[in-house]
């Protein structure tokens, strides 16, 4: 789940970077994006050295790790196809991400993989019932998500005593620090700044489960002299990444996200039996296994209002396209495609035109953005590697897909209406 920036950093070094030189090099406000593609482009290699899992575990012992957990699982009822494996990008790489993998050519719903609920670390019995319409909705959803870092440090710190051993032994090699909420504080300033004012993606931590908060899930935290986060911290955040609402589901958390690939089908997670996963396309050999982490079938439709930097704040990378962004207090919804189409809601009626105000507040958010990226490479400081080009890939993301739609209803929609054309419900601007 966690390591798929890197795959994002391929990607974008290998198509978008060439693309998009094409398309915006005689659009001036777009060269400090150009510039920061091309730091990209040029830091790519570090990039990938600086994969999240822990690199000090030799390949057996990871294999090992993995062919344990897939037992454990079959042992509980569940399977596991043969057709597929858990394994790195590159296997000889112990720095490339890991990932769900196909080994023999699978059919249309075929069955991948079923994990039944006796391997789920859960709080079921315990949660607080979720009600996307209910205005108590957030504070359900900060107290179950502190019920279930709090079980999983007690079952973290059972280790081979826990019900879960295969699972936790797994979990213990996931490396602390892998969201922005506990990135470096250089990071975390510098994300601040390129963020959407007011976001939590830096501080959710802070502001939700510390000190006199409700859910105080860290309380007294365990941290060794070494240690720029505690255990408390880490449990939290592994929490958050991993989790699916109420619970921890081996394997389905290892399959990556991406809403532009999704290849894979499923039953809901609260089924009795547990979660099944299926193809749902043939899928060839070599191909990776994907599923979504926000159009999911138990998702309660938080597409409406969550989409790219909520991906990067719970997650810790930037998605590939689609991009959606959501600004809920200022009823703004867009999502733009891989070759700059895009979808756009104004209001609470779905409005596909944006209110005067609305625009004013994106283009000023467009300004705010470019001239984050005038000053960049000043910012760097002592931000690492991995660090600086998330917070980069994101800013320049943010950037471009803001000016898709800031010059469309700029210029574009001017231009059709001139030509006596209703603006489509899809919207294209080349750059």
């Amino acid at each position: 789940m966690h390591d798929y920036f890197c795959q994002q950093f391929i990607n974008l070094a290998s198509t978008t970077i060439v693309e998009t030189m094409t398309r915006i090099h005689s659009y001036r406000r777009m060269i400090p994006t150009l510039f920061g593609l091309l730091c990209l482009f040029a830091s790519t290699a570090t990039v990938v050295a600086a994969a999240i899992d822990d690199k000090s575990k030799s390949n057996s012992n990871s294999n090992s790790i993995q062919n344990d957990l897939v037992a454990w699982v079959r042992s509980k009822g569940g399977s596991f196809s043969d057709k597929v494996e858990i394994r790195r990008v590159n296997p000889d790489d112990p720095s490339s991400y890991m990932g769900v993998f196909v080994r023999e050519a699978i059919e249309t719903k075929e069955s991948l993989f079923v994990i039944p609920r006796d391997c789920y670390i859960h709080v079921f019995d315990t949660a607080i019932e979720m009600d996307p319409e209910d205005e108590a909705v957030e504070d359900a959803y900060l107290s179950n998500l502190c019920q279930l870092a709090t079980k999983l440090m007690d079952e973290m710190k059972l280790g081979e005593a826990s019900d879960y051993a295969p699972y936790i032994a797994y979990l213990k090699t996931q490396t602390p620090g892998q969201l922005p909420a506990n990135w470096s504080p250089q990071g975390k300033e510098l994300l601040r700044k390129v963020a959407i004012p007011g976001s939590p993606m830096v501080d959710w931590i802070d502001w939700n489960f510390k000190g006199e908060k409700q859910h105080n899930c860290i309380g007294e935290t365990t941290k060794n002299e070494s240690d720029s986060i505690s255990f408390e911290e880490h449990m939290v955040e592994m929490t958050i990444q991993r989790c699916f609402d109420t619970a921890l589901i081996p394997i389905w958390d290892m399959v990556n996200h991406d809403n532009g690939k999704i290849n894979t089908e499923n039953d809901s997670m609260y089924e009795k039996d547990g979660i099944r996963v299926r193809a749902a396309r043939n899928l060839r050999v070599g191909e990776e296994i994907f599923a979504s982490y926000d159009l999911c079938l138990d998702c309660k439709g938080i597409e409406e209002y969550w989409g790219t930097p909520e991906i990067l704040k719970d997650f810790g990378f930037v998605e590939n396209y689609p991009h959606r962004w959501v600004f809920p207090e200022h009823d703004i919804w867009f999502e733009v495609s891989e070759d700059y189409e895009f979808d756009v809601y104004f209001g609470p009626d779905h409005e596909e035109t944006p209110s005067e105000k609305q625009m004013e507040l994106l283009t000023k958010e467009l300004d705010r953005l470019e001239e984050i990226g005038e000053s960049f490479p000043e910012d760097r400081g002592s931000v690492s590697e991995h660090e600086w080009n998330t917070i980069k890939w994101f800013h320049d993301a943010a950037t471009i897909d803001l000016y898709v739609v800031v010059d469309w209803f700029t210029y574009g929609a001017a231009k059709e209406d001139d030509n006596d054309s209703n603006a489509a419900e899809v919207k294209h601007v080349d750059l």
